[in-house]
């Protein structure tokens, strides 16, 4: 399965062992490789962004997924160093 989230958390995974590889991408990439994934986004900007809904759900990760990651880079409180509208792209595998 395919997800898309802008919130990566440890409460994806069940009481399992599991092996994760993580890639910086460009967003190109993870727009190109979400046209169909389950979406899981908590941020009006970062949806209106993406041309997706608003709207979270619980995902629980198995092996075999991908979740694609979107994340500011300015984090949840704002701060005078570091460039707004900046967003940090990642895609985690899971094995």
């Amino acid at each position: 399965m395919i997800y898309l989230t802008d919130n990566f958390s440890m409460q994806m995974f069940e009481d399992k062992t599991y092996r994760i590889s993580t890639k910086k991408i460009k967003k190109s990439k993870l727009i190109k490789n979400t046209k169909d994934a389950v979406t899981s986004i908590g941020s009006s900007r970062i949806a209106r962004m993406l041309r997706k809904k608003v709207g979270k759900r619980d995902i629980t990760l198995q092996p075999g997924d991908d979740i694609y990651v979107i994340t500011s880079r300015f984090g949840r409180n704002k701060t005078d160093y570091r460039k707004e509208n900046t967003y940090r792209y990642q895609v985690f595998s899971i094995q």
